[in-house]
C-alpha cells in the first residue's frame, strides 16, 4: 500500500482548491449536479483543473464529491452513478496528461447527506455497500491515484466509506477529510485515534468548515494526536449573498499568510475548499515553495500506532445509570420501587392557561405525582408541550412534575438538542420520545414535517446529551439528567417490527417505557413476554372510556390501538345512558389496571376528551 510520500515525493503539497465553485465562477448556474458536467460539459472541467494545475497544484480533484446514490436519487439519475464516476476520473486524467502528466488525480467522495444508524434509518452496512459500489466503479476507470474522502461530520459513516473501498482496493491511499470547528476539540480527538489509528488510512485531513483561522486552531488540536501527514483545505472564508449570487470574500494573499501558518503548524498538505480558485492556489503555492526552501525533504509515514489520546475534557464519559440522574423524579421512583402514576392531559391551544391549572391542581391534590402531556397531539397546533413542562416544573411550589413527549416531527437535528438543553435547563428531566403523527392528520395540513430523526434517532441523541455529548460526539461540557421514556405498542399490527423496533429503542439508552393504551391484561403479558431478553420498566397506558362512540373511535382510528370485541360490546350495551357509559368505562380501565399492578412499574391514564375527573375516578376504584 503507497504512502504519502511515495505518491509525491515533495516535503509540502499543494493541492487545488473548490471544482464546484469554480464552475459556478466560469457561469454554470443549473439547478443540476455539478458532476453531471463531467458528461455533458467535459472541456469545461477539464479547463478547471488544468487552471489549478497551471497554478501550481500538484494534483487535481475528480469533479465526483456528490455522487453517492442518495445525491443522485434527488435528480432522478441514480442509474448514471458508474458513467459520471468514470467521466469525472477520465477528464481529470486528462486534464494532468494535457499538462505533462506529472499531477497526481485524487477521487472526490463526499458523504451521503443521510443520517445512518443510531440517529437514522440507514444502516451501516448499507453505507459501506455504497463505497464498494462507487469504489469498483471508480476501479473501471483507473487513471487515477488516490482517494479523498472530504468533508465528513460522521466519523461512523467515514469509517463505513474507508471499510467500503478498502473491501475493493488495497492498493491506493486514502485520506480521510473530517469538516469541524475548532471548539469540536472531542471530535477531533475520536478522529484522530478512531480514523488516524487505521493502518488502511495514509494520511487525515480537514477541509471546509468556517475559513482559514478556525482550521488553523483545529490543526493545532489534532498535530500532537498523529504522525500521519495531515492535509488543510479551507474555504475562502464564509459566503456571502450579493444580488442572487455567493461570493467567497477571502484574498488570495490572505489564504498565503495562512499557508505558511499551516506549515508551520504541521500540516504536509495545503489546499483549498469552497470558493477557493487558481488565483487562491497560486498564492498558496507561492507560499508553500518559500517554506519548501526552508525544510529537508522528511518521511510524513506513520510507522507506529498512536498511543492513547488524552482526553481533555473535565467530565468523565459514558453513559450513568438511572439512579446517577438525581434530578428525574422518574428515576427516584424507579429507585424506591414506588408505582409511577401520570394522567395525561393535552396541552391548551391557546395562552390561556387556566383550564390547564384547574386540572392540574385536581391531579395533586389526587396526591399524583405526575401529568404527560403529548407534543401537539394529533399535529394539531397547542403549547408546546416542552414549554409547558418548563413553565409548570421551575415552579418550586409545584408538586407536579410535568413529563412533556417529545416528537421529532417539528425539529431538525439542531433544533431538537437545543430545545433539549434549554428544557434542562428549565426544570424538565423527564421525557417520553415519540416520532409523531404526521401534519396531514392534523389542522395545519399544510405544514410540512422534518423527520431528520425518528424516534429510535432521537433516544440515542437524549442518551449522548445524558453522557455530555453531542449528536455528532462533541463535549458540552456538561450533562443532562433526561429519564428517557419511549413509546411501545403491545397491539401492533406488525409485532416483530415493533419489537425490533422496541429493542433498539433499549439499545439507544432508554429507562422505561409508556405503552399505548391496553385493554386486555394478556396482550401487555405477551408482549413483557417476547421482550424479556431486553425489557426496561413498563408504564401501562389505560384509556378509559366515556361512551361507546368514544369506544368505536378508539378501535377504528387511533393508529395503534386495539379495542377488543368484548369492551365494544359492553359500552354498546349502555350506549343510550351517558352516566353508565362513562362508569362502564372506568369499569373496563379500572379492571386492566387491577389484572396488571404486579406485572409492571406503573401507569399513565389518560383524561378522555379533557375529563380529568374520569381519569381519577379510574384510581378511585382502586381503593
Amino acid at each position: 500500500m503507497r504512502t504519502f510520500s511515495e505518491l509525491f515525493q515533495h516535503p509540502y503539497v499543494v493541492f487545488d482548491g473548490g471544482v464546484a465553485t469554480e464552475l459556478y465562477e466560469r457561469g454554470f448556474y443549473i439547478n443540476r449536479p455539478f458532476e453531471e458536467l463531467n458528461a455533458s460539459h467535459p472541456r469545461d472541467v477539464a479547463g478547471v483543473h488544468e487552471s489549478y494545475l497551471d497554478a501550481g497544484a500538484m494534483m487535481v480533484t475528480t469533479n465526483s464529491f456528490s455522487l453517492t446514490s442518495p445525491q443522485l436519487e434527488k435528480f432522478d439519475i441514480k442509474s448514471r452513478q458508474a458513467e459520471l464516476i468514470q467521466a469525472s476520473i477520465e477528464v481529470a486524467a486528462a486534464a494532468v496528461a494535457a499538462k505533462g502528466g506529472t499531477g497526481k488525480v485524487g477521487l472526490s467522495l463526499g458523504p451521503m447527506s443521510v443520517l445512518i444508524e443510531p440517529l437514522g434509518p440507514t444502516s451501516r452496512d448499507e453505507v459501506q455497500a455504497e463505497y464498494e459500489k462507487i469504489t469498483e466503479a471508480a476501479c473501471a476507470s483507473p487513471q487515477f491515484d488516490f482517494y479523498i474522502l472530504e468533508t465528513f461530520s460522521n466519523l461512523d459513516e467515514l469509517e463505513c466509506a474507508i471499510n467500503g473501498i478498502r473491501r475493493v482496493d488495497s492498493d491506493r491511499p486514502i485520506l480521510a477529510s473530517i469538516t469541524t470547528m475548532s471548539s469540536e476539540t472531542l471530535f477531533i480527538q475520536n478522529f484522530a485515534k478512531r480514523i488516524g489509528g487505521r493502518s488502511d488510512v495514509q494520511a487525515l485531513g480537514m477541509n471546509c468548515s468556517e475559513g482559514p483561522h478556525d482550521l488553523l486552531q483545529s490543526l493545532k488540536v489534532l498535530k500532537p494526536l498523529t504522525e500521519k501527514p495531515i492535509v488543510i483545505q479551507p474555504n475562502a472564508g464564509i459566503p456571502r449573498s450579493i444580488n442572487g449570487r455567493y461570493f467567497y470574500m477571502t484574498s488570495p494573499d490572505y489564504m498565503a499568510k495562512y499557508a505558511k501558518r499551516f506549515i508551520e503548524a504541521g500540516a504536509y498538505g495545503i489546499g483549498g475548499c469552497c470558493g477557493t480558485g487558481p488565483d487562491h492556489i497560486r498564492a498558496i503555492a507561492q507560499a508553500v515553495k518559500m517554506m519548501e526552501a526552508k525544510s529537508p525533504l522528511k518521511d510524513q509515514t506513520l510507522t507506529t500506532p498512536v498511543g492513547e489520546i488524552e482526553i481533555l475534557e473535565k467530565i468523565p464519559l459514558g453513559r450513568k445509570s438511572l439512579d446517577e440522574r438525581p434530578l428525574s423524579r422518574i428515576a427516584s421512583k424507579l429507585k424506591s420501587k414506588e408505582k409511577i402514576i401520570t394522567i395525561e392531559l393535552t396541552s391548551p391551544r391557546g395562552t390561556d392557561l387556566a383550564k390547564f391549572y384547574t386540572a392540574i391542581e385536581r391531579v395533586s391534590n389526587a396526591k399524583i405525582d405526575f401529568v404527560n402531556v403529548p407534543d401537539g397531539a394529533r399535529a394539531s397546533t397547542r403549547v408546546s408541550s416542552l414549554h409547558l413542562a418548563a413553565h409548570v416544573n421551575s415552579n418550586p411550589n409545584s408538586k407536579i412534575r410535568v413529563i412533556p413527549h417529545l416528537t421529532t416531527r417539528d425539529r431538525n437535528l439542531i433544533a431538537l438538542q437545543a430545545d433539549l438543553l434549554g428544557a434542562s435547563v428549565n426544570g424538565v428531566h423527564d421525557l417520553l420520545l415519540v416520532t409523531g403523527d404526521p401534519p396531514k392528520l392534523g389542522n395545519s395540513r399544510d405544514a410540512t414535517a422534518v423527520y431528520d430523526i425518528d424516534s429510535i434517532g432521537l433516544t440515542y441523541l437524549v442518551d449522548r446529551l445524558n453522557q455530555g455529548l453531542t449528536a455528532q460526539g462533541d463535549s458540552l461540557g456538561s450533562r443532562t439528567q433526561f429519564a428517557i421514556g419511549v413509546a411501545a405498542n403491545p397491539t401492533a399490527i406488525n409485532l416483530e417490527l415493533e419489537m425490533k423496533r422496541f429493542k433498539f429503542k433499549v439499545e439507544s439508552g432508554a429507562d422505561y417505557a409508556i405503552t399505548q393504551p391496553i385493554y386486555e391484561a394478556e396482550t401487555f403479558l405477551r408482549w413483557k413476554d417476547k421482550t424479556s431478553a431486553y425489557t426496561i420498566p413498563h408504564v401501562v397506558g389505560i384509556w378509559p372510556f366515556v361512551s361507546y362512540k368514544n369506544a368505536e373511535f378508539m378501535a377504528h382510528e387511533v393508529p395503534g390501538v386495539f379495542v377488543p370485541e368484548w369492551a365494544l360490546e359492553k359500552m354498546s350495551s349502555v350506549q343510550d345512558d351517558p352516566e353508565a357509559s362513562t362508569q362502564m368505562g372506568i369499569e373496563i380501565a379500572a379492571k386492566i389496571i387491577r389484572d396488571l399492578w404486579n406485572e409492571c412499574e406503573g401507569f399513565a391514564i389518560s383524561a378522555p376528551l379533557g375529563r380529568v375527573e374520569v381519569a381519577l375516578e379510574v384510581l378511585k376504584c382502586l381503593e
